[in-house]
């Protein structure tokens, strides 16, 4: 059959005319970045991924693989033939070439964002046969003026499978009538159609339906012809084909400048020496935002100054709701839309000097929802529902993406967890399965936020088959690193698989004094340094390509605890740096790893 498939370009007219295709380049020249969300999907049949936009119009695409096919390369800037001197970013699949369109980004729900090239209108360029010659309108609807050409189900059912497999965005219009050619690859000949991206060739005789009809592989034959010795062409295995590059960051404390213990720029510049360049920091609105509507943005301001002069990116996580909104937790319902026209103007405040928010903290713990999670483990407040939370984060998306389309927006991710009392938490893997489920959340979020356990557990071990150390924080899969798979299986259980989780906090406590954490006091700094480590190479190759950043927590709160007083507080022993800013073990192998 893969002989069948397979569709020579077979006249000369045609050999000549892809010779004169324009050829790949490595620059840029004025090619808006891809919009978020960041998204793959790996297909080890071919060593690529489809990723992005591209991804998304492969999804929409109905029979997707017989009618683009697998993805063959990762995406590429080239110099549009159809408008030459104009570059945009591709992709390509078996059988068609992908491109972005930034000009179309926003409108019509993104519909035209993304289209496929040309390939047929080169195919048919100079072709003068009897099929390519124009005719009249037989006054059946099946005629298009603009190029002149029907598209009927005789002899041929191209004009049904033309309608039932993407139309126009797909395949474009008819370039030709329908007429016989020649397939070099069998030396039989065919009834065929050219379209503007595509040609279609029937096959009437084959016993199962799904291949009468063929799709020219014009990704494959323009990929052998031009880019034999491309990188972006060869196969690669999962953690080598991410849809963007990997982020590596810390949690950070960059408030409080002035006082004796902060200094924001050596915070930002140890960040820098140990080559992360990704800093996580939480914003309380409540903090900022005054009943009478004023904000005001004071030090943060100069956080996001500071972190831009030392190219640094930032994700901030907003949290606390104020008191008249109905904080400290979540707002009420009928404050939705201060909390969205607070992020929007910090979206529109900060744009591209922010590159990501993420959407609430550990929504599925009731401290963080009216209570006080910095007492005795948390108490009070209670679990808003997914449901509520879902609402509330589609409404702040829509706010943040209006005035930032390039911002990423994370989901807040639930604290690990098993437990199901409202007044405490919910089970996280419960509560992303009632987020995911919700059509709200697959369309309103860019990455997914994941806080994964640890206690005392190293990456490799999980419950019940590799359990830990014990003789507590084991027999509970809340209590490992791993528990981010079985978030994973959640996910891809509802449908989304394709959307990249971030993990925004992980690390493992170390010595100190606080209840509920007594299990740090079995953990080194070296140990802290290994797990850490282990994490990030679980993260960055084996859970490639479905995690796309990782945030330890965290990088300098041992130095704000020393300051005052708590140097064994529990926030202090999950630091990478001393009290004293002296690098811990962990520090020294975070600088050493590789970042690719």
């Amino acid at each position: 059959m893969a002989k069948r498939i397979l569709l020579v370009l077979a006249l000369v007219s045609t050999i000549a005319t892809l010779a004169a295709w324009p050829q790949a380049t490595a620059a840029q020249p004025g090619v808006a970045d891809t919009y978020p969300p960041y998204q793959a999907r790996y297909f080890g049949e071919t060593g690529h991924s489809a990723v992005n936009w591209f991804l998304e119009f492969w999804k929409n695409t109905p029979n997707a693989l017989f009618v683009l096919g697998y993805p063959i390369s990762q995406p590429i800037v080239e110099e549009s033939f159809t408008n030459p001197g104009q570059y945009y970013r591709v992709q390509y699949f078996e059988r068609a070439v992908l491109e972005e369109h930034p000009e179309n980004f926003g409108q019509q729900d993104n519909k035209y964002y993304v289209l496929g090239r040309l390939m047929g209108s080169r195919l048919a360029q100079g072709r003068s046969e009897s099929g390519f010659q124009k005719v009249g309108d037989p006054g059946d609807g099946t005629y298009d003026a603009s190029t002149g050409h029907t598209l009927r189900n005789g002899p041929a059912p191209f004009r049904d499978y033309w309608q039932n497999n993407g139309a126009l965005s797909v395949f474009g219009l008819p370039l030709s009538e329908q007429f016989q050619e020649v397939n070099a690859a069998d030396g039989q000949t065919y009834w065929v159609q050219y379209f503007e991206r595509q040609r279609m060739e029937w096959h009437p005789n084959e016993s199962n339906p799904q291949y009468r009809i063929l799709l020219g592989l014009l990704g494959n034959e323009y990929r052998d012809r031009f880019h034999a010795n491309d990188n972006a062409f060869s196969f690669r295995a999962a953690d080598n084909a991410m849809p963007r590059q990997f982020v590596y960051g810390f949690n950070a404390n960059l408030y409080s400048q002035g006082t004796a213990w902060q200094d924001r720029n050596r915070v930002m510049q140890v960040s820098k020496n140990a080559q992360v360049m990704w800093l996580r920091q939480q914003v309380r609105w409540r903090d900022l935002h005054d009943i009478s509507g004023t904000i005001y943005w004071g030090e943060l301001d100069n956080i996001v100054s500071d972190a831009s002069k030392n190219g640094i990116s930032l994700l901030l996580s907003v949290v606390a709701a104020p008191d008249w909104a109905g904080g400290p937790g979540m707002p009420r319902r009928s404050n939705f839309s201060d909390f969205a026209s607070f992020t929007g103007q910090m979206a529109a405040r900060y744009k591209g000097r922010v590159q990501a928010y993420e959407i609430w903290n550990e929504e599925n713990r009731a401290c963080e929802n009216g209570g006080d999670c910095a007492t005795a483990g948390g108490i009070g407040g209670s679990v808003a529902g997914a449901d509520y939370f879902v609402d509330m984060l589609a409404t702040v998306y829509e706010a943040i993406k209006a005035n930032d389309p390039n911002a990423i927006v994370v989901s807040g991710a639930p604290t690990s967890t098993e437990t199901n009392r409202t007044d405490i938490a919910q089970s996280d893997t419960s509560y992303m399965a009632s987020m995911a489920s919700n059509p709200k959340f697959r369309t309103h979020v860019d990455a997914i936020g994941v806080h994964p356990g640890g206690q005392y557990n190293s990456p490799d071990q999980l419950w019940p088959d590799n359990p830990g150390p014990g003789p507590n924080w084991q027999n509970s899969r809340e209590f490992y690193f791993r528990r981010v798979e079985d978030i994973r299986d959640t996910l891809v259980k509802n449908g989304m698989a394709d959307k990249q989780i971030w993990i925004t906090e992980f690390g493992w406590a170390t010595q100190n004094n606080t209840p509920g954490y007594e299990y740090g006091n079995s953990i080194s700094f070296q140990t802290q340094s290994d797990w850490i480590i282990r994490a990030f190479q679980r993260g960055r190759h084996d859970y490639a390509p479905w995690v796309g950043a990782m945030f330890v927590w965290n990088l300098n709160f041992a130095v704000s605890a020393s300051a005052t007083g708590e140097p064994l507080h529990e926030q202090a022993s999950f630091g990478v740096l001393n009290g004293d800013w002296s690098p811990r073990p962990a520090w020294f192998a975070i600088q050493a790893m590789a970042k690719d």
